[in-house]
Parts: structure tokens; C-alpha cells; sequence
């Protein structure tokens, strides 16, 4: 079986910064089989960390906000931005107090993933919470208007509902959160 190599990156010149974007850099890289490619762009945003909540009956947290990714109404879950060298756990646990006014009675991670498999761009720390107590009215305290809801599990795990979240970290998460659903919880 053939080993297959690395690229190497020879030169990197950052070309932007602003907003929630760090960078946008061009590359010169180095291919395995000795081709050089002069303008691969790469960017970097920061990570964010997204939960897939269950309450104490057994429906789960889901919001629905604007997203101008897709520029539309999305079905989405509680997460943001990590800050800085915040822990993605205690970053998660944050966003779901502050979007919903929910605690999580265990929270499990269910793995860490970069959203572009070529630019990375960033990483998805993706969460299951269970036994989830409501403590106090949602605070979000930013740009976004979000309407908080119950579903049942099985409604989330739906072509309709997979079309309506429109993000792939969001119905990552909803496959993920389930098959642990599935299996014995530590």
C-alpha cells in the first residue's frame, strides 16, 4: 500500500483580517508529486462550539434564526464563538444558558471537527446535553433575533428538517446526538 504524503507549504502571505474572519492567506505549496502551486488561499475563523440539548421530558432544544450563510430561516442549535483559549466545554455550556436560560445536567462531547476539508477555516466542537433544567429567560446579547423550541428527537431526524437546518455542523450534530442516543450513555 502506498504511503501517501503531506503537502508542504513553502511560502504563506496574509492578505486580510477583519470581522469574524482571522485570515485569509495565499500559499505557495509543495505537492507530494513535486508540482508547486503558487496561489492555494486558505482562511481561518475562529471555532465554534454547538449542543444538541435534551430536557428533562425528552424534546430538544432547537432555535430558529436568520442565517446569512444561507440566507435564510434556519432550524439551528444552541453554540457560538469559543473565545480565545476558552475551553470549547465551557464556551458551549455559555451559549446554552445564554440563547435558551438552560443548564445542562451532563454534557457529553461528541468530537471536534474542521468545517473545510482543504481551507479549514475552523473547528465545530460538537456537544450532546442531557437532564437540561430551564433556569432563566434566554440572553442572547447579540446581533441575533432567535425564537427558542421544543421537538421531539424523531422530528429532527427528517429530509424536511435536515433542509430546514441548512447548515452541515447542525445536522452533523442531530446524527451524532442520536446514535449516542442510542447507546449507553457514561
Amino acid at each position: 500500500m502506498r504511503t501517501l504524503q503531506p503537502w508542504k507549504t513553502l511560502k504563506r502571505e496574509p492578505l486580510f483580517s477583519a470581522g469574524p474572519i482571522q485570515e485569509i492567506a495565499r500559499e505557495t505549496v509543495l505537492l507530494p508529486d513535486g508540482r508547486i502551486i503558487s496561489d492555494y488561499y486558505t482562511a481561518v475563523m475562529g471555532d465554534y462550539a454547538v449542543v444538541y440539548a435534551v430536557t428533562h421530558s425528552g424534546n430538544v432544544l432547537v432555535l430558529r434564526q436568520y442565517k446569512h450563510g444561507p440566507r435564510r430561516v434556519c432550524l439551528t442549535f444552541p453554540g457560538g464563538h469559543v473565545r480565545g483559549d476558552e475551553d470549547p466545554n465551557e464556551a458551549v455550556a455559555r451559549e446554552l444558558l445564554e440563547e435558551t436560560g438552560y443548564r445542562a445536567g451532563r454534557l457529553t462531547a461528541l468530537g471536534s471537527f474542521v468545517a473545510n476539508a482543504n481551507q479549514a477555516c475552523n473547528t465545530a466542537h460538537l456537544f450532546r446535553a442531557d437532564d437540561c433544567w430551564r433556569e432563566r429567560d434566554p440572553d442572547p446579547g447579540d446581533l441575533e433575533e432567535m425564537e427558542l423550541v421544543t421537538m421531539p428527537p424523531e422530528e429532527l431526524l427528517t429530509t424536511t428538517a435536515f433542509w430546514e437546518m441548512g447548515v452541515l455542523s447542525y445536522v452533523t450534530l442531530v446524527l451524532l446526538a442520536s446514535r449516542l442516543s442510542t447507546q449507553a450513555v457514561p
